[in-house]
């Protein structure tokens, strides 16, 4: 995460000189960040367009294409097969999906380069689902956290390890009791929660943090718990449209002297959504509440706030 895989594609394309190029991606923020980095590198060169959520660019040299909309048969009849010469799979560990699957049958291109922070995640832990078979165990290059950090392409991270509340038994298991989630909510966890983000802090003017929860209840409740006591919070899931999650990252993204029509956030909590393909660069603080066993979806929490951005020198990660 964050070590510039979309312009390692871009000047991929550039060094092979290819015509035609289709970026494949799964949510409309991810095609308009993936356009423009691709418009820095090759300014005016080729023509640029999205498919998708209303945009039909399908005439264009290298299109930008959300996967719903383009695994439907209506629209990829109208490409030939051999229409690309390249086509780059974004966040491709969703590749052995369906809708993916779809698309990959169908075009027959010079060259499928998948990209992904997280080659080994499973679609529900399925084992028949290998991302690396797909692309016939063809690595082109490999960094992983380590040698990002040593190579200083991300910001450093203090992780602190802190014990959470005796009452709190926060298990995997979705079914709580109405006790047990009271309890995850309770004003005495809160307290806890601000008087350890409070006394680790943060780098920079004021705190930009992101807190991801188990469920969307607990995210709702400790939201509007911290509303209550003077932070400027939101909750996010997967039910808020895209415009109402760019709203909010533009908010928690901004500084207090920029603030001119739109309050600025301290916090947004989330469920899940923000595990990746969110780039808010200004992130420094990351609290995780949720238990995982999951070594990637850590990873993946851990690399939202693991950008770079003016002003912060390192981010402060409370597990």
């Amino acid at each position: 995460t964050g070590t510039g895989k979309t312009y390692a594609s871009a000047f991929a394309m550039r060094e092979l000189g290819f015509e035609r190029v289709l970026f494949l991606v799964h949510r409309l923020t991810l095609a308009k960040q993936a356009l423009t980095s691709f418009q820095n590198v090759f300014g005016n060169k080729k023509s640029m367009g999205i498919v998708g959520a209303g945009n039909t660019g399908y005439d264009k040299d290298y299109i930008f294409a959300m996967v719903e909309t383009l695994h439907k048969e209506e629209n990829l009849r109208k490409f030939k097969q051999d229409e690309f010469d390249c086509i780059i799979l974004d966040e491709a560990h969703h590749s052995p999906a369906n809708t993916y699957q779809r698309v990959m049958e169908y075009f027959k291109p010079k060259l499928f380069l998948g990209m992904t922070a997280t080659p080994d995640k499973r679609e529900d832990n399925d084992l028949s689902k290998n991302v690396y078979e797909l692309f016939n165990h063809q690595i082109a290059y490999e960094i992983r956290l380590q040698q990002a950090m040593e190579e200083e392409l991300l910001c450093p991270f203090h992780y602190f390890g802190i014990t959470d509340l005796s009452v709190v038994q926060d298990t995997k298991s979705k079914n709580l009791s109405h006790e047990e989630f009271n309890k995850l909510i309770c004003d005495e966890r809160v307290e806890h929660i601000l008087e350890q983000a409070n006394y680790y802090g943060c780098s920079g003017e004021r705190v930009k943090g992101l807190v991801f929860c188990s469920r969307k209840q607990e995210c709702q409740q400790l939201s509007a718990k911290f509303n209550d006591l003077g932070y400027r919070t939101v909750a996010l899931s997967g039910d808020d449209s895209e415009e109402i999650r760019q709203n909010a990252f533009e908010r928690l993204a901004m500084d207090e002297e920029n603030a001119t029509d739109k309050e600025p956030l301290d916090y947004i909590f989330s469920v899940d959504i923000l595990n990746e393909g969110v780039d808010i660069v200004e992130v420094n603080q990351v609290i995780m509440l949720r238990p995982t066993q999951s070594p990637i979806v850590f990873i993946q929490q851990l690399g939202r706030g693991l950008r770079k951005a003016p002003g912060k020198e390192y981010v402060v990660i409370l597990d």
